[in-house]
């Protein structure tokens, strides 16, 4: 597929129409998310709300979790189209977007026109990147960040003049900004390993190195300062202690996991690119490892006369690219890239899957690099890598479909009982698309058809993925309860002065978003029936055995309203007001 086009007219719409499909499809469908997505889009409707762009809050107090730079683009976006789950997430499916062009545009540098093109659609189909263009938080801005800050650093190392400091500055600086010291601290990582390995390490004594500095510290020391003296430290203290020390010194909110948690993520969060990890990663090692491997000589443990991930083409044949950098160096720089991201935070305490995001934009090009070497001729596997790798990808078939026919409930099981999301039974066939597209791949394969059977494989991934990115998660509104109960009972009157309360629902934050107004957070039953009493319109949001355990006094102060089954704590939420007559939303 990749042969028919050749100049960046045609791949940037094709990119672009993938890209839409699998970020920004039906974005707005689902409700927000708990807790990430509810803090961040009500902390950003508040600064809009209050003028003040400098100091993030939720529910009227500071917030020290993350920067501004996403809040203030999720506050452009709600000038344009409103507050609601599209423009909350508008931000971070622009930044996929442009994430899958420039990792385009590297792959293009270091492979060559077709690997840049399978690479950017690579990208653009892995769960983890579709996962993070539909969710409101700094990790898909953070992810273009460095991916930009990367590619300027491959593009302009052999030049080094003053706009490519400067320009590294820039895009760290704006890392910054998105999500703290990781936007500059690994990038520059990557590079002092990279040239470290490629015996390059002067390149970082240039004097020249003072204009990154100078434009990171114009793009991101200004809010910081700013910050810190509009709270008094009281941001920088609570970001940078808790926030970066501590979530790298203790687990926080008992996110922890083993040595092998990032591996795993990495497998399940590329996939299906990646059933073809043993010999992307065997080749790409080979590559960086020896110089001679890429003349002709097997991978260390290959025999030369068998067939191997040797191309039997020179290097400048092999690459087809502007770079003047030796393969040897392109697979020591995205190899680099892997290892740091995915070593440093194997070091931290707390783990959670999107810290490794920007791992998957060299995943991608080192896997789009050996399967369009594969397609063209240039290496040649052992069957059994092949054989491995279509029946990774039936497998996924056959576990999708298991694993959705068990959740949506179609399969009666112990663990299912009271948690089964029926909405997801159409979705159960869904495994068929990559069973099909493995039988049909492998067909073509052994036929000797390669690029028909790449061409296959690629479009099953898009059938497969971007549904499923699109309208899975819409099938969860049957068990997410805050944007029904609100709906239900007329609570989002924005005109209205009345109060809104929670009780035991702090894992709730987006109540704030939906109701668009501070939430009084209730600790007890005496509490909850002084507010019943309140001489305005009252809405309370509570787990249903906690309304039923009040007594009859206290229930006698309200209605309910509504209740809904709850995702996160399997369990029924309800809404009761004191004044019914004043719901006037109310069905």
């Amino acid at each position: 597929m990749v042969a028919y086009f050749h100049r960046r007219s045609w791949h940037y719409p094709l990119l672009l129409w993938v890209a839409s499909l699998t970020c920004l499809w039906n974005l707005g469908g689902p409700s927000l998310w708990d807790l990430d997505e509810g803090r961040n889009a009500t902390c950003a409707n508040e600064m809009r709300e209050s003028g003040d762009l400098i100091t993030p809050k939720f529910n009227g107090s500071l917030r020290v979790d993350k920067p501004a730079l996403l809040y203030w683009l999720q506050i452009a976006a709600y000038e344009v189209f409103g507050v609601n789950e599209f423009a909350g997430r508008l931000p971070s499916a622009l930044a996929a977007m442009a994430t899958v062009i420039v990792a385009y545009e590297l792959g293009r540098s270091l492979f060559g026109k077709a690997t840049g093109l399978l690479g950017g659609l690579a990208t653009a189909t892995t769960p983890m990147l579709c996962g993070a263009a539909r969710f409101a938080n700094p990790d898909s801005l953070l992810n273009l960040c460095t991916v930009a800050t990367l590619t300027i650093f491959w593009l302009g190392q052999s030049q080094r003049g003053h706009l490519w400091w400067l320009a590294l500055g820039t895009t760290t600086g704006l890392g910054m900004l998105a999500k703290g010291p990781v936007g500059l601290v690994l990038p520059f990582s990557v590079a002092v390993v990279f040239l470290w390995w490629d015996g390059r390490l002067r390149i970082l004594f240039d004097r020249r190195l003072i204009w990154a500095l100078l434009a990171w510290c114009v793009v991101a020391l200004p809010w910081y300062i700013w910050v810190g003296v509009d709270t008094k430290a009281a941001f920088l203290r609570g970001f940078f202690l808790e926030h970066n020390a501590g979530r790298f010194s203790r687990p926080m909110e008992n996110h922890s996991g083993g040595l092998l948690y990032y591996p795993l993520v990495l497998l399940a969060g590329t996939a299906p690119w990646s059933v073809f990890v043993g010999p992307t990663l065997w080749c790409a090692i080979g590559a960086s490892v020896r110089r001679r491997a890429m003349r002709g000589i097997s991978p260390p443990g290959l025999p030369t006369a068998q067939p191997s991930c040797a191309p039997r083409v020179d290097d400048a044949q092999l690459m087809h690219a502007p770079s003047a950098q030796s393969i040897h160096a392109v697979h020591r720089f995205l190899l680099s890239w892997i290892t740091t991201y995915v070593f440093f935070f194997s070091l931290a305490a707390t783990k959670l899957p999107n810290y490794i995001l920007p791992v998957v934009v060299p995943y991608a090009l080192l896997t789009a690099s050996f399967l369009d070497r594969w397609r063209r001729g240039l290496l040649v596997p052992p069957d059994w890598w092949m054989w491995c790798a279509w029946l990774g990808l039936a497998l996924l078939g056959f576990g999708l479909t298991a694993g959705l026919f068990l959740v949506s409930g179609a399969v009666a099981t112990p663990f299912g009982q009271g948690r089964a999301i029926s909405a997801l039974a159409p979705w159960t066939f869904i495994g068929v698309v990559p069973l099909g597209g493995a039988c049909a791949a492998c067909l073509l394969w052994r036929r000797g058809r390669c690029a028909a059977s790449l061409a296959t494989f690629v479009a099953s991934t898009i059938v497969l993925v971007a549904p499923l990115a699109a309208w899975a998660p819409a099938a969860f509104e049957e068990v997410k309860a805050v944007r029904a109960l609100v709906q239900l009972s007329g609570a989002r009157q924005r005109h209205t002065d009345m109060r809104v309360a929670a009780w035991r629902l702090e894992y709730l934050p987006s109540l704030n978003f939906y109701t668009q107004r501070d939430v009084i957070h209730l600790s007890s039953e005496a509490e909850l029936a002084g507010l019943l009493r309140y001489p305005l319109p009252v809405f309370v949001f509570m787990p249903a055995r906690l309304w039923e355990q009040c007594s009859g006094e206290t229930r006698s102060l309200a209605m309910e309203l509504g209740r809904h089954r709850d995702l996160y704590k399997s369990q029924f939420l309800v809404v009761v007001s004191n004044r019914i007559a004043d719901a006037s939303n109310v069905p």
